[in-house]
């Protein structure tokens, strides 16, 4: 087993509680915003500071305790927002458990895992108004329905269900009660060791896990984090992801809390260039489909200008200037920042494989731009480059402290194996599961991942695909979709891809693709007809298996311009979108072989 351990470059406190966190950095930043937002877009900027969010954080926390919901487990579902934050640490920092929701879920998947979660509070967002009414419809265990926006609730709403209250009752309650020296929830006793968040995995309710964190794990990963990558404090930072997700909860929330940053929440997706422009921002947390959006409109944009050879050979000519310490990408690619807000320095990207093409034009063009892994399991991160070490391709070292292991009998750099961690952000376990928590994590602490990939001579961590998505050949060799995507991906007018291993009439196993195309992506000499983008991929997939062994090439493939099943941080559900194709070759009596190149829904 090959392992490597974290390197520390900056002493950053470590705090015991993430309630002590903020109460540390209110006293520290004060007046300093921590907060931007609008209610709705193109309404008025409204700006909280950090004393503000500690103090509002204590009176909706005074106020739900007395609701006498101690110790309860509390659903906070909704879009990212203000009240949000507030809610989950009133809850995590004197009441009770949170267990955050996936806002996409539907409304089935909502009850059950309220149901699961033995939730007794659910705090929701407006826009989940009616899957709160079903909620409310089945679950008797909930004592309080508490909406984070005044007036959707109606008379008509409180009159047949005394248990649907709004955010501001209770918020006003306990600033009453504060204003009386009520000190219950200001003096709670947190234990480090207990449960506090739990996070459930994506996936069917039947298959989801719960995830369970307490408050030791997370502000570890704070620390580790923290200790790894420097960030200035006053920097706006865009919040994309949703609050639900580790990655968003843990780092945009919490680490870049801990920095002294202001979070601008997004107005949404098409608000983006905006957003980015009005709030001038530092940072930007997200998963690749999003920085691949963003490459993809810069390039179009330097192809109707015809800027791009232009512009590409200036990148050799700044790169070769940096090497002997003159830096001038900034200034000669102005441009390009300032359609991005003009003042972006780092972009950082975790959940899923980037083209490190992506990654080698933002960097040199003069903005940051860092890879990172981590699960839910590990609250989240696991490695990350970094200002010390960014290397094309893989994932980082370790951050500070953490342990990680390539489950190999190999010494060389480079040999694949499960990964494996280790570390205090390691869960405690899978709620009411002892079984996947004994298969998840080994007797001395390590977690295992489920992702295979490798080391490098310099402990930076490769990932070469999923265990449990591995195509097993009749041969007995192996093959990992998520390799054969990254090189579909390349093809000109591919949006994104799936790739399975098809078992035909022969009992051997076909490797195939299904492939949603980009028509304005596609290059002008193609057509527009079915028949001749057909005909296109047909010359792009041999292309591709011409760059793999043999027994790794694409047999057949669909094409697709819908939508395929995906998680809400943008990554497709293997077994879902697996069901869907299966279900439309039985629907029109095809095997793959006889669908290949067809166009599905």
């Amino acid at each position: 087993m090959q392992t490597v351990t974290g390197t520390q470059y900056f002493d950053r406190p470590r705090y015991r509680t993430l309630r002590d966190m903020i109460r540390a950095v209110a006293d520290k930043y004060e007046e300093a915003p921590a907060f931007r937002y609008h209610l709705k877009p193109g309404e008025a900027e409204i700006v909280k500071s950090y004393r503000t969010f500690e103090q509002d954080i204590n009176k909706l926390g005074t106020g739900l305790l007395e609701l006498g919901v101690k110790g309860s487990h509390i659903v906070i579902i909704g879009n990212n927002c203000y009240e949000w934050a507030v809610a989950h640490n009133a809850v995590i920092s004197g009441v009770g458990v949170s267990v955050p929701l996936d806002r996409q879920l539907p409304g089935p998947e909502v009850i059950s895992l309220s149901e699961r979660g033995k939730a007794e509070v659910f705090i929701y967002g407006e826009q989940h108004h009616e899957i709160a009414r079903a909620v409310a419809a089945i679950n008797s265990r909930i004592r309080y329905f508490i909406c984070m926006r005044d007036g959707v609730i109606t008379e008509q709403d409180k009159k047949r269900d005394a248990r649907f209250i709004e955010y501001s009752t209770v918020y006003e309650s306990g600033e009453r009660l504060l204003n009386e020296n009520r000190r219950d929830f200001l003096d709670a006793e947190i234990d480090p060791a207990a449960l506090s968040s739990l996070l459930f995995t994506s996936g069917t309710t039947a298959m989801s896990k719960g995830v369970m964190l307490n408050q030791n794990n997370i502000t570890s990963n704070v620390h580790y984090t923290a200790c790894t990558i420097d960030i200035p404090p006053g920097w706006n930072v865009l919040s994309v992801l949703p609050l639900h997700h580790t990655f968003e909860n843990t780092v945009g929330m919490y680490m870049v809390l801990s920095y002294g940053c202001c979070i601008c929440y997004m107005d949404g997706l098409r608000y983006l260039s905006q957003n980015l422009k009005e709030w001038k921002i530092n940072l930007v947390l997200a998963v690749p489909l999003l920085f691949e959006n963003i490459y993809s409109q810069i390039q179009k944009k330097l192809v109707k200008d015809n800027k791009l050879k232009t512009v590409n050979l200036m990148r050799k000519v700044t790169g070769g200037l940096l090497k002997v310490g003159i830096d001038v990408r900034r200034k000669v690619f102005a441009q390009i920042i300032d359609a991005l807000g003009g003042n972006m320095q780092l972009l950082v990207s975790g959940a899923a494989p980037i083209d490190p093409a992506i990654t080698r034009f933002f960097n040199d063009i003069g903005i940051d731009f860092w890879t990172g892994y981590g699960l839910t399991e590990s609250s989240p991160i696991i490695s990350a480059n970094n200002a010390t070490v960014n290397v094309d391709g893989s994932v980082g070292n370790p951050v500070a402290n953490v342990e990680v292991a390539i489950d190999t009998e190999s010494d060389e750099p480079g040999a694949a194996g499960e990964i494996l961690t280790r570390s205090e952000s390691v869960m405690m376990g899978y709620y009411e599961n002892p079984e996947a928590t004994a298969e998840a994590i080994t007797a001395d602490g390590w977690l295992r991942t489920g992702d295979i990939g490798y080391l490098d001579k310099r402990g930076c961590i490769y990932i070469t695909g999923r265990a449990k998505s591995m195509i097993v050949l009749t041969n007995g060799k192996k093959a990992f979709p998520e390799e054969i995507e990254f090189l579909i991906s390349r093809i000109p007018g591919v949006k994104e891809s799936i790739v399975w291993g098809d078992t035909n009439t022969r009992e051997a196993v076909d490797i195939c693709a299904k492939i949603k195309i980009d028509r304005e992506a596609l290059p002008p000499e193609v057509g527009s007809s079915q028949d001749q983008i057909r005909d296109y991929f047909v010359g792009q997939i041999k292309s591709v298996n011409q760059q793999m062994p043999p027994y790794k090439a694409i047999k057949y493939f669909l094409l697709t311009e819908g939508e395929l099943i995906k998680t809400t941080t943008l990554k497709v559900k293997r077994p879902q979108e697996n069901e869907a194709i299966q279900n439309w070759l039985q629907k029109n009596n095809l095997t793959m072989r006889a669908a290949s190149g067809s166009f599905v829904e």
